[in-house]
């Protein structure tokens, strides 16, 4: 039905997904607002499973990936709010963008970058230990071993969790330059790029409610939510991701250039004759 509205995120997580929900929960009236819809009788309805991320990052945007998103993506359009907003991280790394037709056929579709400094998102990952338990990293980010991805994760490897979890941010920052650019010529998908720390502020917050088409007269700022309250490390880690990210400068607009004029795309999987094991 057209007139429908639905907004979702390009991020790392760790990026203030939870502050953009309530954000713009608080002000975006009569909309519905969720952030990850990831408890355990969602998985697979709601929120991507394993599997929809390990086919889509291995395989690209197959038989499987497009069962999971017909259905979500239909339940989404013939629901019934007009104003639909899933500040969810994870969802753009299982193919939502490659799937998101329906969405466009029925109204406006607003995606959020949202930007963190990089070694703030490094230090936030390493103390929750996100890159640990390969479970837990199948099912919210992306694995360095897949092999439908655009930067090369080998040089990164031999860092541990610390080198995973740098791939893992500079992958996610050139997927949102290889999707600029993909959707460059989409009229009605509408991007915008803010930084955390600008949407703190009452002026850059209504920026972007204004952006998203909204006209409040005043905006309802929530309060700095789920930040990395405690560490497990100390200053010589802390100095160590440092280093790690200044030795690891990745250019995202030239790595997601490369790939788009070597014919690649995320939706096609690894090239012919690509190791997916």
């Amino acid at each position: 039905m057209p007139g429908k509205h639905f907004i979702f995120p390009i991020t790392t997580g760790r990026s203030g997904t939870l502050y953009l929900t309530e954000l713009l929960r608080r002000n975006l009236h009569n909309a519905e607002v969720h952030h990850e819809r990831a408890g355990h009788t969602d998985l697979g309805v709601h929120h991507p499973d394993a599997s929809d991320f390990t086919h889509f990052n291995t395989f690209g945007n197959d038989a499987h990936v497009q069962q999971f998103w017909t259905q979500k993506l239909h339940r989404i359009v013939n629901g019934p709010a007009r104003v639909y907003a899933e500040i969810s991280h994870p969802l753009v790394k299982a193919g939502l963008i490659e799937n998101i037709a329906p969405l466009t056929r029925s109204g406006r579709v607003d995606l959020i970058i949202l930007r963190r400094n990089t070694e703030d998102i490094l230090w936030s990952l390493a103390n929750r230990f996100d890159f640990v338990n390969n479970a837990f990293t199948w099912l919210f980010y992306l694995d360095p071993r897949y092999r439908n991805v655009i930067v090369n994760a080998t040089p990164f490897i031999s860092h541990g969790m610390y080198g995973a979890a740098l791939w893992y941010i500079h992958e996610m920052w050139t997927r949102v330059e290889y999707y600029r650019r993909l959707l460059a010529d989409d009229h009605d998908i509408y991007i915008h790029d803010v930084e955390l720390s600008e949407i703190a502020t009452g002026d850059g917050a209504m920026r972007l409610l204004r952006a998203l088409g909204a006209a409040p007269t005043e905006i309802d700022l929530p309060p700095q939510l789920n930040a990395t309250s405690q560490t497990f490390f100390g200053d010589d880690i802390r100095q160590g991701c440092h280093a790690l990210v200044q030795k690891f400068q990745v250019d995202h607009a030239a790595e997601a250039i490369r790939f788009l004029e070597e014919g690649r795309r995320l939706a096609s999987g690894p090239t012919a004759g690509m190791s997916v094991e």
